[in-house]
């Protein structure tokens, strides 16, 4: 009888062993498809801030042509077209 007792602890226990296994198969997979949405945040976060530091720098760039054709007289700006014209007219 005894035997029959220690045959079935070890059934029980292969049984708890195999489902111990695919328990561990099934939480390796759950972390690796979320270390792979973790990857693709990261990755989009970053292309938006890239996106962000670019526009931003036009933006800066837009605002100081801004204020440099604030600064500049009209009758200069349209002298200095004058010229740029008249030149390439007399370097065709």
């Amino acid at each position: 009888m005894r035997n029959e007792e220690i045959k079935a602890e070890l059934s029980a226990l292969r049984a708890e062993v195999l489902a111990l296994a695919e328990a561990r198969k099934q939480s390796e997979a759950q972390v690796a498809a979320q270390a792979q949405v973790v990857e693709r945040t990261e990755n989009e976060s970053e292309d938006v801030a890239e996106r962000e530091g670019f526009l931003g720098q036009v933006q800066e760039l837009v605002e100081l042509l801004e204020e440099e054709l604030k600064e500049t007289p009209v009758v200069s700006g349209l002298v200095i077209f004058s010229v740029g014209i008249l030149v390439g007219r007399f370097l065709r």
